[in-house]
């Protein structure tokens, strides 16, 4: 044999007396006794397919399944397999401390009586490969060790009592004490009944519908909820695992309310809610189908099965517009179509400019936090009864891409005020009810196309600032070089930087747009005590050419400014920002109490 060959053999002997050291390590230990050591096999927890625990004649077995440990003696049952997890670890870690020969155990006064393995408690455990049985008697003298015999191996160990502590005191200890388990049941449809009955059914996109007594929007956290709150009700006592047991004893022959899971139209488990116990009012009976035993757990859930149906459908008249491309808009006025181009809005009719994002983004979140009040019609029988046989309003919704041509979304109708004016009839085209909102929230919606002009503005691109107040007028003009003339002020001359950077913070302002109002309106307002105006002049190529603002009153936040555009364009109320207002405009142009001026508001 030449040396390559024995060093190779002497490599393979040293790799297989480490696999020996090992597997000995993880599986064996060995264990002193008066007679010298012996070896203790562990199980291995990872192997362990099944448990048998025998307890004063009561005998629990588990198994191992794909979804965790299940209970199947006494009864079949859904295992917290925490317990079962914890009992396992302790035998996996098992050490015995001493070991005692059969000879020295018959040598004791009552044998193994002495040691409490008379009527030991045994636990079986069966792996893939074969099994291991545990017989465990009673304590040491001073308590923190147990005495247990191995099945097979001669004499009895001893180890930590903790091993004692991880059995169960019951078959109930182990059990699930969740209502169901709704990560393992797998359905798709869900029942109420009593009180309250509907259907509820989870859609292809994974939002839940309402399908049954009517076919409507869902609100998507109550049901969400509701089934969350009805699997996570904890069972606070088994009391009875007969199936042929009598309902009547429970309240359950007229059951108070029942849920049942569906998959498709398949019954996956029906839960009958009965009547309260004597000595636990706040709790209540309650069997399941599957198993057909009956629990006792507290009764809040029926609070939720009993909530009117309302309660479960989905209060947003428009719960998302992702994706919207054109709006048109018919309110009374000029009717007017807003279109996505690009990342751009622009109104496309009845002129053509650019829009303004951010307002534009608003307004679809305003439509976004439109809140059904009332269920008024779920038929929609009759529209002409809310003044939706001819809408006052009409808001038309449409999405895709810039390059396709839009699809319809959904068309909302606006009637007429109801009852004593606070509500408001609407109806979507995709939906056949008819709903009532806030009469306020007609406020908020868009009327005409003015509302969205962009209004920012190049400051080097505004020739002329004509300011009226209280009856007196300044003009500012930028001359051929660029330099503002007239802008002497009380105090002194005003540089140009500062009016060109007041007319940028008026460009960008973040404003508030709705209808301008009526005369009484602008009074109410305070527009004509304050009689402050300024109307700034464009170039050629801008935008618009003109932007009047005339100011009014203010509260603690927004000064309330009337603004028009180019003549023959509606004006718009918007909320200007007081800061600015008393930064720019205020202050800096102040008209000199000794122009006279003829000018009108």
């Amino acid at each position: 044999m030449n040396g390559r060959t024995t060093l190779v053999l002497v490599l393979l002997a040293l790799l297989l007396g480490g696999w020996l050291v090992v597997t000995e390590r993880r599986d064996e230990v060995r264990v002193a006794g008066a007679s010298g050591a012996v070896r203790f096999r562990r199980p291995d927890p990872r192997e362990v397919v099944s448990v048998e625990i025998l307890r004063s004649n009561t005998a629990i077995r588990l198994e191992r399944t794909n979804a965790g440990w299940f209970l199947r003696a006494p009864i079949t049952y859904p295992v917290q397999s925490t317990g079962v997890e914890r009992l396992l670890e302790a035998l996996g870690n098992l050490v015995p401390r001493s070991h005692l020969t059969g000879a020295e155990v018959a040598a004791q006064p009552g044998a193994l009586a002495a040691f409490g393995l008379e009527r030991p408690d045994v636990l079986t455990l069966r792996t893939r490969e074969g099994m291991s049985i545990l017989r465990l008697g009673g304590r040491t003298p001073l308590g923190s060790q147990v005495y247990f015999q191995q099945v097979g191996q001669d004499g009895v160990f001893t180890a930590d009592a903790a091993l004692l502590e991880a059995l169960p005191a019951s078959p109930d200890a182990w059990r699930d004490r969740r209502l169901f388990d709704a990560d393992t049941l797998s359905f798709d449809r869900f029942e109420v009944l009593g009180d309250t009955e509907f259907e509820a059914s989870l859609g292809t996109n994974g939002v839940w519908g309402l399908v049954r007594p009517l076919v409507a929007r869902a609100n998507e956290d109550q049901i969400r909820r509701l089934l969350t709150d009805a699997a996570d009700s904890q069972v606070t006592a088994f009391v009875g695992d007969a199936p042929n047991r009598s309902g009547d004893d429970f309240g359950l022959s007229k059951p108070v309310a029942q849920m049942v899971l569906k998959r498709g139209t398949q019954e996956v488990l029906r839960l009958q809610f009965g009547t309260a116990p004597t000595n636990a009012p706040g709790e209540v009976f309650v069997r399941r189908s599957d198993f057909g035993n009956v629990v006792r757990i507290t009764n809040a859930i029926l609070e939720s099965l009993r909530r009117p149906l309302a309660a479960y459908r989905d209060r947003r008249l428009m719960p998302s517009i992702a994706g919207l491309q054109r709006l048109e808009v018919r309110a009374g006025g000029e009717p007017f179509t807003l279109e996505r181009q690009g990342t751009n809005w622009w109104v496309v009719s009845p002129r053509r400019f650019q829009a303004d994002g951010p307002w534009v983004r608003e307004t679809f979140q305003r439509f976004m936090r439109l809140r059904i009040d009332d269920y008024l019609d779920d038929l929609g029988a009759d529209p002409a009864r809310y003044g939706l046989a001819e809408p006052a309003r009409d808001y038309a919704f449409f999405l895709g891409a810039s390059n396709a041509a839009p699809v319809l979304l959904t068309r909302l109708n606006l009637g007429v005020p109801l009852g004593d004016g606070r509500r408001l009839a609407v109806r979507r085209s995709d939906e056949p009810g008819i709903y009532g909102i806030a009469a306020g929230d007609l406020q908020t919606l868009p009327v005409s196309a003015t509302q969205f002009r962009d209004w920012s503005l190049n400051p080097t691109n505004v020739v002329q600032v004509e300011i009226r107040q209280q009856g007196r007028t300044r003009i500012l003009k930028r001359n051929a070089i660029g330099r503002w003339e007239g802008v002497a002020a009380a105090q002194g001359v005003l540089p140009d930087p500062a009016i060109d950077e007041g007319l940028h913070r008026i460009g960008l302002a973040p404003i508030g747009r709705f209808p301008a109002p009526n005369d009484a309106a602008l009074k109410q307002f305070a527009f004509d005590q304050l009689d402050h105006a300024m109307t700034l002049t464009l170039s050629d190529g801008s935008p618009f050419r003109t932007l009047r603002l005339r100011f009014g009153g203010r509260n603690a936040v927004n000064q309330f400014v009337w603004a028009a555009f180019d003549p023959g364009e509606p004006a718009i109320l918007t909320q200007f920002p007081l800061g600015l207002y008393q930064e720019f405009i205020g202050p800096w142009f102040s008209a000199p109490p000794t122009t006279p001026s003829d000018a009108k508001p």
